[in-house]
């Protein structure tokens, strides 16, 4: 049996020696060409060089010659001098790269004419300049010995010049032999390789092609597929296995299909009986699933989920990936029409998400808390009303005790005095407290008007550093400020920010051990907002109770605060009505940073 791998390589075979050959000619020749042009560049140029440098030399010495028949002595000497070793020294080059035939002759004559040439000179140099006989010495002698060796360089040149064209004209006919035969190899091998595909396809292509119809067709979902086995090598093979899990697959479904069934089945009376509205959005936002609640929901506002509040927006954030929307007041609950009736409803909006952790649609669920946001309308009215009536009387008992201790109506023993002080303590804490809650209430109520006004984030921490140092420093504590430089302005209403920094402020003093530091800080969180914290050196708040330490009345039973639990609660009230977030930061024994955000002005 032959297999794929055989198939393949003896089909491959005759291409793979075709390119070898063209490979190894392709070297053959490269190599070839490339020591004829070593040949040109190392001898022939070389010689070239040597003859033009001899002829330019030679001109030289008889130049200085002519110069000391002119009268310039020393000016022909030096000149002569100069030019003979050059001479030389291009001689000496020359005789070292003979290759041509005669050129080893024609360096021999210059050599003699050479030393012909120095021994005339130096006796026409022993000659007074005023001698005739030096003038007789130049013109019957020097001059002809200077001629004949300018004509013998000049031929070495000839001949090396003459040869680096001829060698030159063969490389490019070799090349041009090469090119062709070249042109011929690749063009059979590709006759070949044409061949050899056509002959791979039928028996290799043909089968994968009917194999891969055959697999998309079974990932559309289409079960009865079949796959002829043409061979028994690795295609056969794979044929053959496509075969059994196409089999096994309809198998499983056949199997499943019932099972799948009941699943759906159970979901879908699951979500039935389920009392609030649940509904599946898919990534484009179109409903996939929902019961029987939901149904008769939208059917109640319309059918348009996204002009209910803020649904659509939460939607869309959880699309793309943002944290789930699970809020756990009833400030954000949704307020519907139905039947004539006002129904809130507090929207949980949940992403669902692949193994990647990709979201792939959300699940929203519509709690029904009419019944609890109106108890809790109750209670927030019930606390205004109560603190507005108790502030009254606490008043005039307030008055009562001042006027009292200020000795109006008579002199006070010692024991009076200690126990009206104790009075006016906890009427002034029990005034507060009410203030608190009434303060509250009118944020819960929505009826807390900010006056907000235009100022510097800068301005403002030095502001609260002058307002609140006093404080720090007498409890033997320093305060250090940190902010980034440039900061933009904010849109705030001063008072009730100031209650913030107070509240941040009073809490880092209360628990912050002695010696140690309070660091209030500003910086741009991102481009659209501004972040003020305050940090202290504590013990910080344990991980189970961070979440609650913004909630209403809630208070850390170990710290042995006598406060009601409201400073924090106003402070996240004052700051979500400014279009800002608060939040704490903190670890167990390294301290605590509390801090909101307020949006920057553009």
């Amino acid at each position: 049996m032959m297999t794929l791998n055989r198939r393949l390589l003896l089909g491959i075979a005759p291409v793979l020696v075709i390119f070898l050959a063209v490979g190894i000619y392709a070297i053959f020749l490269f190599s070839k060409l490339g020591g004829a042009i070593d040949v040109i560049l190392r001898e022939n140029y070389r010689s070239v060089v040597a003859s033009q440098n001899m002829k330019e030399a030679a001109e030289r010495m008889d130049s200085g010659l002519l110069f000391m028949l002119g009268g310039e002595e020393a000016r022909g000497i030096q000149m002569f001098r100069q030019n003979v070793p050059i001479f030389e020294r291009n001689s000496d080059i020359e005789s070292h790269t003979i290759t041509l035939p005669g050129e080893g002759d024609l360096e021999s004559k210059i050599q003699q004419l050479h030393a012909k040439y120095l021994e005339v000179a130096t006796q026409f140099m022993a000659l007074l300049p005023s001698d005739p006989a030096r003038r007789a010495l130049y013109f019957d002698q020097l001059l002809p010995a200077f001629t004949e060796v300018k004509e013998t360089a000049n031929r070495i040149l000839e001949i090396n010049q003459q040869n680096m064209v001829d060698e030159n004209n063969a490389a490019r006919q070799q090349s041009h032999d090469a090119s062709r035969y070249m042109i011929m190899t690749l063009f059979v091998g590709f006759i070949v390789a044409a061949g050899v595909t056509y002959a791979l396809a039928r028996s290799i292509v043909q089968p994968v092609q009917d194999l891969t119809e055959s697999a998309q067709q079974l990932g559309d979902g289409n079960l009865d597929q079949h796959v002829t086995v043409q061979s028994q090598d690795e295609v056969g093979k794979l044929a053959e296995a496509f075969n059994k899990m196409a089999a096994k697959l309809r198998a499983y479904r056949q199997s499943t299909t019932e099972q799948i069934l009941q699943a759906q089945q159970t979901t879908e009376s699951a979500l039935r009986a389920f009392p609030d509205p649940i509904l599946v959005f898919s990534l484009e936002k179109e409903i996939k699933l929902q019961n029987v609640a939901a149904e008769r929901f939208l059917k109640q506002v319309g059918g348009d989920i996204a002009a209910i509040g803020t649904l659509s927006s939460s939607i869309e954030q959880s699309l793309k990936g943002a944290a789930d929307f699970q809020p756990t007041s009833f400030d954000k609950a949704i307020l519907v029409n139905l039947e004539g009736a006002e129904k809130f409803f507090l929207p949980r909006v949940l992403a669902m998400r692949n193994e990647t952790g990709s979201p792939v649609g959300v699940v929203v669920v519509l709690q029904d808390v009419t019944r609890f946001r109106v108890a809790d309308d109750v209670k927030t009215d019930l606390i205004a009303t109560v603190s507005h009536e108790l502030k009254t009387p606490l008043t005039s008992m307030q008055m009562a005790v001042y006027l009292l201790l200020e000795e109006k109506v008579g002199p006070l023993n010692p024991k009076q005095t200690e126990l009206l002080l104790a009075a006016r303590n906890n009427s002034d804490r029990l005034f507060e407290m009410i203030e608190d809650l009434l303060d509250l209430a009118r944020f819960e109520g929505g009826a807390a008007l900010l006056d907000k006004k235009r100022t510097g984030a800068q301005q403002l921490v030095d502001e609260v550093v002058d307002r609140e140092k006093e404080l720090v420093v007498s409890r033997g504590l320093e305060l250090k400020v940190e902010t980034e430089p440039h900061l933009p302005n904010i849109e705030i209403s001063r008072p009730r920010i100031n209650q913030v920094f107070a509240n941040f402020i009073s809490n880092a003093v209360k628990y912050s051990p002695a010696g140690s530091v309070i660091t209030l800080l500003a910086k741009r969180e991102d481009a659209k907002n501004v972040r003020f914290s305050v940090k202290d050196e504590g013990p910080g708040i344990p991980k189970e109770l961070r979440r609650r330490i913004f909630d209403k009345f809630f208070r850390i039973a170990e710290s042995g605060d006598e406060g009601a639990g409201l400073g924090l609660g106003i402070a996240r009230e004052i700051v979500l009505a400014h279009g800002g977030n608060i939040g704490v930061e903190s670890e167990e024994g390294k301290g605590s940073e509390f801090f909101f955000t307020i949006p920057a002005l553009v």
